[in-house]
């Protein structure tokens, strides 16, 4: 098991880097792919995104389901029993209050300069009255609880498709489109670089990870809730990824 535990760590601090800015799975996208799981995994095609290289990313598929299941599920296992739910809760609000920098950006470029706003006023209120961040008091308050925005939703609404089906080692399902605009995330995350905040390479590392850990034990419930009761597991999580992101667009 300890051996097991240091391949986990091990793979962290090597993905992190490539994951921060999106998070390892992004946790809100599979609870609403998990809504749409149902449907998903009944449908036939691919749900509106194009899926040429189906042979290689069912393999990094494979790849990702042992990794979560194999190594990163004990290890989140035992990350549960040290630290208690109102504190990973808490660094996840932390975490997310600081990706507001990609959400205002999201808006920017949609030109919906009132969400943006509303963004801005839901940083302020949880960076304040909320500790740092710490805690989400912004849904009391009217109008500070907008739907998440990305660089990869402005993207579709200037017309841009999907391009192809991607799934990333470690970080899952995404779209040539959505990669494009992960990386156009991260040029305005305050974390990772080239524009970081944070002074020093082992600071920014342990940030990366702590955001990775965090979320890990919610992530693997989730993914597992998706994956185990599909006839096949890689279209429903595709499908599913397909059908949210044309919800988020739309919204």
């Amino acid at each position: 098991m300890k051996s097991l535990m240091q391949l986990a760590l091990g793979s962290l601090l090597l993905l992190s880097p490539l994951a921060l800015g999106d998070d390892l799975i992004e946790l809100d996208d599979l609870l609403d792919i998990d809504d749409l799981s149902d449907d998903a995994s009944s449908s036939s095609g691919s749900a509106g995104i194009a899926d040429p290289f189906e042979g290689i990313n069912r393999a990094i598929f494979g790849f990702n389901d042992f990794t979560y299941k194999e190594i990163f599920e004990p290890f989140s296992k035992g990350f549960v029993k040290v630290v208690p739910n109102p504190a990973r809760k808490g660094i996840g609000n932390f975490f997310n209050n600081l990706s507001f920098p990609t959400r205002f950006a999201g808006n920017l470029l949609q030109f919906r300069f009132g969400r943006a706003s509303q963004e801005t006023g839901k940083f302020l209120v949880n960076t304040t009255a909320g500790f740092a961040g710490f805690m989400n008091v912004a849904p009391e308050f009217d109008g500070l609880n907008p739907p998440a925005e990305d660089i990869g939703q402005a993207f579709a609404s200037w017309g841009i498709d999907h391009g192809f089906y991607i799934v990333v080692p470690f970080t899952g399902p995404s779209s040539l489109r959505d990669l494009v605009g992960r990386f156009g995330g991260r040029a305005v995350d305050p974390i990772p670089e080239p524009w970081t905040q944070v002074d020093g390479s082992g600071t920014r590392l342990a940030l990366q990870v702590t955001v990775i850990v965090n979320d890990l034990p919610e992530i693997i419930d989730v993914y597992n809730s998706i994956t185990e009761p599909a006839i096949d597991p890689y279209a429903a999580v595709r499908d599913g990824y397909a059908q949210l992101r044309a919800a988020r667009v739309a919204e």
